[in-house]
């Protein structure tokens, strides 16, 4: 994103005292990196939460359904949706989990493969663009903290 396209949303300063609440500074963060990625993910083209997805499986090699949804943090009925699109795209294949009927086992194919590598190469030069002004102490630091935040975090619903 360049310079000016950021300048819609003012510095992040000007939203004192709202910027002293940690929840609203990480949603305003959030929302801008959302954008940001977004447009990153579109010269492959992928979407965020498919790049989630497809991450995840790159990460613990296959996984049931359900088990994939928990770990992307995308709900049960939103994961289908996008499992469908990545199995008719040929990125992922579903087989029947054995004695059980009902799951299914998702796993990455070559292409799948071969897309995730090429989207975290991206990803990474693009954390590498963002977390530049943090020392790799200040970046594991910062890591640590949104971990912990995520941890205690009460999901709605």
């Amino acid at each position: 994103m360049d310079g000016d396209e950021g300048e819609e949303f003012g510095l992040f300063e000007e939203l004192r005292p709202f910027g002293e609440i940690v929840a609203f500074a990480l949603s305003i963060l959030g929302t801008l990196e959302l954008l940001n990625f977004r447009v990153l993910m579109t010269l492959l083209p992928l979407e965020p939460r498919t790049f989630g997805v497809l991450r995840a499986l790159a990460d613990v090699g296959s996984a049931k359904q359900h088990h994939l949804s928990q770990l992307a943090q995308l709900p049960a009925s939103t994961m289908v949706a996008i499992l469908d699109e990545l199995e008719a795209a040929d990125l992922v294949s579903r087989d029947p989990e054995p004695g059980d009927r009902r799951a299914h086992q998702v796993s990455l194919t070559a292409q799948g493969r071969d897309l995730i590598e090429r989207a975290t190469a991206l990803a990474w030069c693009h954390e590498q663009e963002i977390t530049a002004g943090l020392s790799a102490n200040d970046r594991k630091a910062l890591l640590d903290a949104v971990s912990l935040v995520f941890r205690d975090l009460k999901r709605p619903g």
